[in-house]
């Protein structure tokens, strides 16, 4: 957690933004608010308004999963577009399979140390770059493994009862489902089996809540990561610079990070620098 103030984006006139009301404060965009909601954060109720003039605005969102879906399916009433802004680490809402595609942006505020950024960054990628399956089974309850002999189900997700399962199990593993978030423990749980080329089916990426650093044992297993609902990952920018002041070098930050991902990257720096120049 950091105690930085929260960026600011610029805004157009026609568009429809929602966010808390203590953040139109500091906005310098001149909006129409029309309809106050009933989702309460610590900033105030959440507001949907039409923006007037340009300029910019804070944004600030609902605090739980299911504020957050119904503002959505609220906002899909205005507008055809949709934009929702948000760090990766708090974007396991249930809607996060609902959106058409995701743009990540990545940089010197998430790590001082640049490999660790790029780590992180590529173990993004590929949990994105996961493949539905090709032929979907019936999946029952909310855990399921899966040996060449024996089908194993619980309807309620326990880690105890994944744990006792999976370590009393004499055959090879060859395919495990689990509902909602898989956990540091119990990524830990699949990978002690030491079976390879398990088959680990999951919601979605977002719902891969393990460290980036987990990745070397996952591709020594052959895990296979497949995903109910994929999402894809459009563009990946950059920024060198982190809101302290501290960064990296840009043109060494970019090699790094384009060597070892296949996703388009911008640096967002850049681009700025030539917005800015053309007006």
């Amino acid at each position: 957690m950091n105690f930085l103030p929260k960026p600011k984006i610029v805004v157009y006139p026609k568009m429809v933004i929602a966010t808390a009301t203590s953040c139109l404060k500091h906005s310098t965009a001149k909006i129409d608010v029309f309809l106050t909601t009933n989702f309460q954060t610590a900033l105030g109720p959440i507001i949907i308004g039409k923006v007037i003039e340009e300029g910019t605005i804070m944004l600030a969102g609902p605090t739980t999963n299911r504020d957050m879906n119904s503002l959505l399916a609220m906002l899909k009433t205005y507008t055809t577009k949709l934009f929702v802004d948000g760090a990766f680490n708090r974007m396991t809402f249930s809607s996060m399979a609902e959106l058409d595609g995701i743009i990540l942006a990545t940089g010197a505020a998430f790590s001082p140390k640049m490999e660790d950024t790029v780590d992180k960054t590529a173990f993004i990628v590929h949990l994105f770059n996961a493949k539905s399956p090709e032929n979907v089974m019936e999946i029952e309850g909310s855990m399921m493994i899966k040996t060449a002999r024996e089908t194993y189900v619980n309807h309620l997700k326990s880690i105890d009862w994944f744990e006792n399962t999976i370590r009393r199990m004499k055959d090879k593993v060859e395919f495990i489902y689990i509902k909602g978030a898989i956990t540091q423990r119990l990524m830990n749980l699949i990978l002690d089996t030491r079976d390879e080329h398990i088959t680990l089916l999951i919601d979605d990426p977002s719902k891969m809540l393990v460290h980036h650093s987990w990745m070397h044992a996952i591709r020594a297993l052959k895990l296979n990561i497949q995903v109910i609902k994929p999402i894809p990952l459009l563009w990946i920018t950059i920024n060198p610079w982190s809101p302290t002041g501290e960064g990296y070098d840009q043109d060494l930050f970019y090699h790094a990070l384009s060597d070892v991902i296949d996703i388009h990257v911008d640096n967002i720096k850049r681009l700025e620098n030539t917005w800015t120049n053309l007006t």
